[in-house]
């Protein structure tokens, strides 16, 4: 274990104690609000995402950041069409190339249903470009839907709870509200990590992929982050 899992811990830790201190009823209803803020959120971000990648400063300065292209070991690929490069060289480019997750299994799919040949985007270095501005406009423009859409329920809830407090359940108060407050903990770790492919891009340093790695717990949320494998790639 290292600093990231203590940390994932003690961010647990605390909704748990947060989830004693809501309720059990008032955490529930905050689980049901990352649901449909999550399903919102997955509704809107392609429309939301087609708007901000309309935007040419704003795609420029995303491929400035993500530089797709620079993970591709050989020069000579990246100005070769894709339809020329065989499928036992793919598979060495993608070994070689250190791409984020989820980008890398973009940027495969993409290549293989040759995504973008409608936009008239044919070669390899491009194929990486685009998928990886792509990914991340997409993940950060969920982020938004959902920050926006879950604080204006929990204002909602809020006042509900203000106006009409929430029942309290008889028997098994305590251990129902901090059992929920883990789930709610979990939850939002996963979230929290829907923005370790982008600081992994961003800050492409053995530093911070090595406190990845090396940790059980971050490894967990980040590789089996199921909102992250809802992200699309195009």
């Amino acid at each position: 274990m290292n600093l990231l899992d203590y940390a994932i811990i003690a961010v647990l830790a605390l909704f748990a104690l947060a989830g004693v201190y809501k309720g059990f009823m008032h955490t529930a209803l905050d689980i049901l609000c990352y649901m449909l803020c999550v399903v919102f959120a997955l509704l809107m971000t392609p429309l939301l995402a087609f708007r901000v990648e309309q935007n040419e400063s704003v795609f420029n300065a995303m491929l400035y950041y993500t530089e797709g292209s620079e993970n591709i070991y050989d020069i000579e690929y990246v100005k070769r069409d894709i339809s020329e490069i065989s499928n036992a060289e793919l598979e060495e480019i993608y070994s070689r190339s250190e791409v984020a997750y989820p980008m890398d299994r973009r940027i495969r799919e993409n290549v293989a249903e040759a995504a973008f040949s409608g936009e008239n985007i044919r070669t390899l270095g491009d194929y990486f470009n685009q998928t990886m501005v792509l990914v991340t406009i997409n993940i950060m423009v969920f982020l938004l839907l959902f920050a926006a859409l879950r604080a204006v329920l929990a204002f909602l809830i809020g006042w509900w709870n203000y106006a009409k407090p929430l029942p309290v359940l008889r028997k098994f108060e305590i251990p129902a509200a901090i059992g929920t407050g883990l789930i709610h903990g979990i939850l939002a770790v996963f979230l929290f990590f829907m923005v370790c492919p982008i600081i992994l891009t961003v800050l492409p340093f053995d530093m911070v992929s090595e406190l990845v790695e090396n940790s059980k717990l971050a490894h967990f949320f980040y590789y089996s982050n199921f909102l992250l494998g809802l992200i699309p790639g195009v």
